[in-house]
């Protein structure tokens, strides 16, 4: 058979050489994957388990929709081993479900007395945050029962009768499937829990106290309340019960027998896919189909990031048993490229199910950021604001329904994103058109939204002179050194390789291959007609002969016969104008400056000195490149960061290159009275243009040189430079020397009460009351980023950022919720080496291309998050130029003044006689930890976050969607208390009789 496996997957690998994993898992537990690998080990050097059985696209292969109610019987008798084989057995079940069931867990017990009359008060509870229903068994609520499960105590008697009594409640609620319903029960089956456990508080006698009765349990009542609701359930649930005891399994093996089920005694915790096969082998058998599906989207376990699969259950001819699941894979990255490659404008591309729950959207992280299954959000929550606007709702059931059309919506709504997720989005309102299909034979839509200013899109055109244009160089250096490329590229009969000049491990490029002759270029992947093509291509060499070619050359026939965009050489003709000019700047921070480089909307990025990005890089997804496009106008400075090569911490300084300009006439720019003048027409002041942005234009079009216009609304590209961030605190130090030299950043000097210890404290922060200068940086090590990457204004001055919230209103505060939030496992520890992570580009791609067999470890798993932060009002500064204060609290003390730093995203705070109050106190200054508290920032883990979500859609039952059920027979044998005790007592009767008989003969 599987010689048979391999000629079909390398037939299919040869017709379609981007498939990534094929593979068949059987139903024993075996997995066969093609292309073959060494299987990844563990830190220890063992080979890792992996079950195919409880892998999402196995499990939603072979079990069709169902309603699960997991009940534990969390009683005191179940206490130690028992009861964490109960989690265990939660644990399995959980992990075998998938977005199409919905399920719930009961923990089952009840108050009591103990030997002494003490009262313990217990309940059963239904886990989830949704007691009233069942939940999705997503990624979210799965957690989330996890979670609470694991933190159980057992405690209380064994009444279980409630239990069953929720359980038939959730399973004929308001939200479930219809198609099957199971309980799965796990218990110890004892119908008393010890002397520890009284059903009555006891009472006093002359001789002293006598306790209550010890419990003992009627499983009768449990019985006939079972059969009772059984009667009236269409289908008939089915009971699974698992015994943690040797004994005691009347009561679990009644209520499985009578019921369709099947009982099962564990005597541990360890491989509970083959001793609970009689559950697993029953949800195979009972619905399984021949027909294939697309799964919902799942992290892999190979490491290749988020993937969706297309699985098909594989069933003998003869015996009409499932033999196993064969699988192809399709990574989110795969698809996401092929959806942002065609797009222009501001036009943006969004992929959703069938239950709305959105796939792909540009507000959305990246698949590779994630760091556990995703957590779908509605894609109403990003095309809506407040249930608005109400036309697309009609987008979304359309889509939702699989049909095709197109919607126009004047008030549509866009979000673009301010640099980090941490940093919001802004949101703005335009006219649109929606056009959307659903995909053939899946369960996902596609849709793309049309701007009305993008119905006239303009295009850069290629320079009509090239002579005098610089040559373009491709961004993998080494491999020009290439047998191809020598063979290929050369000049005047040189190789080309041989006149570049490139530099390997320079010292200010550790580990770097470098070229100070050329700038280099990269394209990111929807540059290319064949995004996918490029990502997975190891063929660098012909990669880069390819791209030297197509740069330098005549022949640009575009998509879909050539390699790359048709717009794209246009880029890479225009932007290499500006390498000669950055080969002749002379300023004094130069020497620090790591990298210049733009990117253009369309993708091209180039940088100076040239050198190689990693493969995935798209400049237009950067935070740099969005804080720019939100703020157009002004000259954007980030936080400190970490340089991706391992130079250390730096900062990148980032500015907006507008379209070019259009050539307006009179009546136009005369038609906008009352209005924001548009691009092209004359204007006196930044604030009079759309665009925010009054400059006089070099266009040939324009020979009034002497009368500004507006730049155009639209931002072609984005120039940035990367400088150190030590060398440019100290720039920035120097130029605010205090005039009398006492009060400069960081003098001391005697406070004002004549006590010592006074100095002068300056920051730099932006909008979002991130700092992006402050002395304690120089201290903090690169590789501990928490101390400057990203650090909130009001962790470091709580006082001051208190008084700017609510005395200035300088600061308003916003929240959002990140359904696609990473929480660590333990507490942040800074890095103390890089040794042994990617950083260089090389080890990126190697990383890249080979992260399937070598998944990197992780400390984080993904939660529901509540990201707090802050949005500066400008209209505040704006009105008197300067905000002043005085604080005095239990962190600092001080006269501060704030102001903006004119055409930038930046605003400088000095604070004059400040004083560290905190330092006063030997002890924790818990005052001081509450004020820096109430006014920070950050992303805060939010528990039971599924309960947000309401699930008010029909059944599958009701939408006559059920898989035909087989309602197959199962095998169910169990032994009774009582026969067992006479069984017993017989069998010793027995053997002394025929000892007396033995000895007397």
């Amino acid at each position: 058979m599987f010689q048979g496996l391999d000629e079909v997957f390398t037939s299919n690998s040869k017709k379609d050489p981007l498939l990534r994993w094929q593979y068949f898992g059987s139903s024993e537990g075996m997995v066969w994957t093609f292309p073959g690998r060494e299987w990844d080990t563990n830190f220890a050097g063992f080979y890792n388990d992996y079950d195919p059985r409880v892998r999402p696209w196995y499990i939603a292969a072979t079990s069709g929709p169902k309603d699960v109610v997991i009940i534990m019987d969390c009683s005191y008798s179940m206490k130690g081993k028992k009861f964490e084989i109960t989690k265990q057995v939660v644990n399995a079940v959980l992990s075998t479900l998938t977005k199409q069931d919905y399920v719930n867990v009961i923990c089952a017990r009840a108050s009591h007395w103990d030997e002494v009359g003490k009262w313990h008060y217990y309940n059963t509870e239904v886990l989830s945050c949704k007691d009233d229903r069942l939940v999705p068994a997503s990624t979210a609520h799965r957690k989330d029962l996890n979670e609470k499960t694991g933190n159980l105590v057992p405690g209380g008697t064994s009444e279980l009768k409630k239990g069953f009594e929720k359980a038939f409640e959730l399973l004929t609620g308001p939200s479930r499937t219809g198609c099957q319903t199971l309980i799965v029960l796990i218990t110890d089956g004892q119908d008393t829990d010890g002397e520890h456990v009284r059903c009555g508080p006891g009472y006093y006698t002359r001789s002293g106290y006598v306790p209550g009765p010890i419990c003992r349990y009627n499983w009768t009542k449990v019985f006939d309340f079972v059969e009772q609701m059984n009667k009236n359930m269409n289908p008939k649930t089915r009971i699974f019960s698992y015994l943690t005891n040797s004994a005691g399994e009347e009561f679990p093996g009644k209520l499985a027998c009578d019921n369709g089920g099947h009982m099962r005694k564990l005597e541990d915790g360890t491989n509970l896919i083959s001793q609970m096969s009689d559950y697993f082998d029953f949800l195979v058998t009972n619905s399984v189909t021949q027909e294939g599906l697309w799964t919902a989207p799942y992290l892999d376990a190979w490491g290749l990031g988020l993937m969706v699969t297309y699985a098909i259950p594989v069933v003998s001819t003869s015996s009409k048993k499932l033999l196993g699941v064969v699988g192809i894979d399709a990574t989110l990255d795969e698809i996401e490229n092929l959806i942002v490659s065609e797009k222009w404008g501001s036009v943006y591309a969004f992929l959703i199910n069938k239950e709305g729950e959105t796939i792909f959207h540009p507000l959305l992280k990246p698949s590779s950021k994630l760091s556990d299954d995703p957590i779908f959000i509605t894609i109403s929550k990003l095309e809506q604001r407040d249930g608005k606007p109400e036309e697309f709702s009609q987008v979304e059931n359309d889509m939702k329904a699989g049909k095709s059309g197109f919607k126009y919506i004047k008030e549509a709504v866009r979000g673009v994103p301010k640099g980090d997720f941490s940093d919001g989005v802004k949101v703005l309102i335009m006219p649109a058109t929606y056009y959307y299909t659903s995909l053939n034979q899946s369960d996902y839509s596609f849709a793309f939204s049309l701007a009305d200013t993008d119905s006239t899109f303009r295009r850069s055109n290629e320079p009509q002179d090239k002579s005098s244009l610089p040559m373009s160089v491709f961004n993998i250096l080494t491999e020009y050194n290439s047998s191809l490329a020598r063979k290929r590229l050369k000049k005047d009969g040189t190789i080309l390789y041989n006149l570049m000049e490139i530099k390997d491990n320079e010292p200010r490029y550790k580990g770097l291959t470098v070229t100070y002759k050329h700038s280099s270029i990269k394209f990111a992947p929807k540059c290319y007609c064949n995004p996918n093509k490029f990502i997975f291509d190891d063929d660098l060499g012909l990669k880069t002969v390819v791209a030297h070619e197509f740069m330098n050359g005549n022949d640009n026939p575009g998509c879909p016969n050539g390699t790359f965009e048709k717009n794209i050489k246009a880029d890479v003709l225009i932007t290499s104008q500006i390498e000669a000019i950055w080969k002749k700047r002379n300023f004094d921070l130069l020497k620090d400056v790591k990298w210049t480089y733009i990117g253009c909307r369309s993708g091209v990025f180039r940088t100076y000195p040239g050198h190689r990005s990693s493969r995935p890089y798209d400049p237009t997804k950067r935070p740099w490149y969005h804080r720019v496009i939100v703020s157009p106008h002004k000259t954007s400075i980030s936080t400190a960061y970490m340089d991706a090569a391992g130079a250390g911490k730096i900062i990148s300084i980032s500015q907006a290159i507008f379209e070019g300009m259009q050539t307006r006439n009179k009546s136009e720019c005369e038609g906008n009275e009352g209005q924001l003048i548009m691009g092209g027409c004359v204007c006196t002041h930044d604030s009079d243009c759309a665009s925010s942005r009054c400059y006089v234009s070099d266009a040939p079009s324009y020979t009034d040189r002497s009368r500004p216009r507006c730049a155009m609304e639209r931002v072609e590209a984005v120039t940035s430079l990367d400088i150190l961030y030590n060398d440019f605190h100290k720039a920035v130090y120097e130029r605010m020397e205090a005039s009398d030299g006492n009060h400069s950043c960081e003098a001391k000097y005697p406070c004002p009460d004549g006590e010592p210890g006074c100095q002068t404290r300056c920051y730099l922060f932006d909008k979002n009351a991130n700092i992006v200068i402050d002395k304690d940086f120089l201290e903090a090590t690169a590789l501990d980023e928490r101390k400057y990457k990203r650090v909130s204004l009001g962790k470091k001055e709580g006082e001051v950022m208190h008084d700017l919230i609510y005395k200035h209103q300088f600061f308003v505060r916003k929240e959002q919720i990140d359904f696609q939030g990473s929480c660590s496992v333990s507490p942040y520890a800074p890095k103390v080496s890089l040794k042994g992570i990617p950083m260089t580009p090389g080890e990126l791609d190697d990383y890249y291309k080979t992260k399937g067999p070598t998944p990197s470890f992780s400390n984080s798993f993904g939660c529901i998050q509540d990201v707090v932060g802050y949005q500066a009002n400008d209209s505040v500064v704006e009105a008197n130029g300067i905000i002043t204060g005085n604080v005095s609290g239990p962190c600092k003390s001080g006269f501060y003044y704030v102001s903006a730093l004119p055409k930038t995203n930046l605003y400088l705070l000095v604070i004059e006689n400040w004083r560290n109050t905190k330092e006063k106190t030997k002890y924790f200054n818990f005052n001081c930890k509450i004020t820096n508290a109430i006014a920070g920032t950050g992303a805060f883990r939010i528990i039971n976050g599924t309960c947000a979500h309401n699930d008010d859609k029909q059944s599958l039952a009701q939408q006559d969607k059920c898989p035909m059920i087989n309602d197959i027979e199962v095998p169910c044998l169990y032994s009774g208390a009582d026969t067992t005790l006479v069984q017993r007592k017989l069998l010793l009767l027995l053997i002394f009789i025929t000892f007396i008989t033995s000895s007397y003969l």
